[in-house]
């Protein structure tokens, strides 16, 4: 994860300083797993690869300072494209993604069958193999290199490094109350989470190994769980680079020697990648400390009745049991995936620009005056809900503020409609560029549930109905229902398109 790519750069630097010995000796520290990459994919080389970076909640070795769970599971997830044209792009996959994982064999030689579940489960399942596998299936792009990193080796290169400073919003409420495993009820918040053990803020605040690794694992006590976990963790990686780059553990013999010294034996590498392999990547890397590489979140939501939930929490029920996923659209994934080469079966997406939203299926859009909407914040930003009511009510849309939705972890705005309310959802969809329709029977009416990725209010370019034919009763008012962005104005999703702050001077983040 974060340390894998401190620890690469470090890595490069001793090789090409101390030669063959300090390489010998960093090449027996480092584990290896043979999974087949390097040699059937195509894209691999030096100005063009695909990097898989893992950092797995492992607790082996750690003394159960982190728990007593067993195995591992992807705690953050992130593919690194290197480009030809020296463009970098890291996207990071949410833990909770509702996915197809693929069919495999165990070591033991029995057979699964492909399955849905939540995108960590793949390593926990089938190891890395397994997650390599459902990552390649998700984006059709393959993965040439595989670099993992556990619990310990983060905490030992964030120590080894001397801490990082990170800057906490401060907290907004309401406090999250939840049961843990025990079924004790605890009380989170961003800045006080009792599962992780964070503590810390508001404002800038040192972080070093324990305080670091809560930082970056907390889920509880954050508006949009982990959407915002992933921000951190980008903000993070950021305020890691800087600190190296502007000071001198690169160049310092003795304190680079300490950081790979307290690292190598935590990092894991595939049979067929060589620490010769990884110079390319380092090099791309220390992009982040003047924000040339693009950090992009795969967007999810929180899915609705109509998608399958069983209550108004999105929860789903998982292998008999109730549980909380995230789904994505595989439109959203396209648009990130397919300008690097990727595919995304069951994507309409066809502009690799990665610009434009979903096609809008065809049909009559309704005057503004005569759609009525109610208005939620499905989002960590306070007031949105009121701030986009006031904006459709100048518009001309008969709209009404219904505070916030029963969650606020949606990454796109989505309007939801009844029966017969096709035209009036396609005007509010073509005046919130980005949003996507949902047909939903469970409800009357017209909803608009406001994402993170929400940009601005427009005016919404109008489609008539069409003429009755000659001889008929009369036309349709419209289409049925597409999952998709309006025909007008359109633009890429912010979590999703846009490049993070320069990490030199990072946003806050919860």
């Amino acid at each position: 994860m974060v340390a894998a790519l401190a620890f690469l750069s470090c890595c490069v630097l001793l090789v090409t300083v101390g030669g063959w010995a300090t390489y010998s000796w960093i090449n027996g520290k480092v584990s290896r797993i043979d999974l087949g990459l390097g040699s059937s994919n195509g894209s691999g080389g030096v100005n063009k690869a695909n990097y898989l970076i893992v950092g797995t909640d492992s607790r082996e070795g750690t003394g159960g300072a982190y728990g007593d769970v067993e195995g591992q599971r992807s705690d953050t997830t992130i593919l690194a494209h290197l480009d030809e044209n020296g463009t970098t792009t890291m996207i990071s996959f949410p833990r909770d993604m509702y996915v197809t994982i693929p069919e495999y064999t165990d070591s033991n030689g029995k057979h699964y069958s492909t399955r849905k579940d939540k995108f960590n489960s793949a390593i926990s399942s089938g190891g890395p193999a397994l997650l390599v596998k459902t990552v390649q299936s998700l984006t059709g792009m393959d993965v040439d290199h595989y670099i993992s990193m556990d619990l310990q080796g983060f905490k030992k290169i964030t120590d080894a490094i001397g801490g990082v400073e990170v800057c906490i919003k401060p907290f907004t409420g309401p406090a999250q109350r939840f049961q843990d495993d025990n079924g004790r009820w605890r009380t989170s918040t961003n800045t006080n989470d009792p599962m992780s053990g964070f503590r810390g803020g508001p404002g800038t605040v040192q972080v070093n190994g324990d305080q670091a690794l809560a930082f970056v694992r907390q889920r509880h006590g954050l508006p949009a769980g982990d959407t915002d976990r992933i921000a951190r963790q980008q903000q993070f990686i950021g305020a890691m680079f800087h600190k190296i780059m502007s000071g001198d553990t690169l160049t310092n013999p003795i304190k680079s020697q300490r950081l790979v010294s307290a690292a190598a034996g935590a990092l894991t590498l595939d049979e067929h990648t060589d620490l010769t392999d990884l110079p390319a990547l380092a090099t791309r890397i220390r992009g982040l400390t003047n924000g040339g590489i693009k950090m992009q979140t795969v967007p999810t939501h929180a899915p609705t009745r109509a998608e399958g939930a069983v209550d108004d929490l999105g929860d789903i029920l998982l292998h008999g049991n109730r549980a909380s996923v995230q789904f994505y659209r595989p439109d959203d994934l396209a648009r990130l995936v397919s300008p690097l080469g990727g595919h995304v079966e069951g994507a309409t997406v066809s502009d690799d620009s990665g610009a434009a939203g979903p096609a809008l299926s065809p049909g009559a859009t309704a005057s503004p005056s005569q759609v009525r909407v109610s208005v939620y914040n499905g989002s960590s930003r306070a007031g949105l809900a009121a701030k986009v009511t006031t904006q459709l009510t100048a518009k001309g849309f008969r709209a009404r503020n219904a505070g916030n939705a029963s969650v606020l972890t949606h990454e796109t705005s989505r309007v939801s409609y009844g029966p017969g309310q096709e035209a009036e959802a396609r005007t509010v969809a073509a005046a919130v560029p980005g949003a996507g329709l949902i047909a939903d029977s469970s409800i009357t009416g017209v909803q608009l549930v406001l994402g993170s990725d929400f940009t601005a209010v427009v005016t919404p370019t109008l489609t008539p109905a069409p003429a009755p034919a000659p001889g008929t009763a009369g036309g349709s008012a419209g289409a049925g229902a597409g999952a998709g962005a309006t025909t007008g104005a359109s633009a890429a999703p912010d979590g999703a398109g846009a490049p993070a702050d320069p990490p030199d001077a990072p946003s806050c983040t919860y």
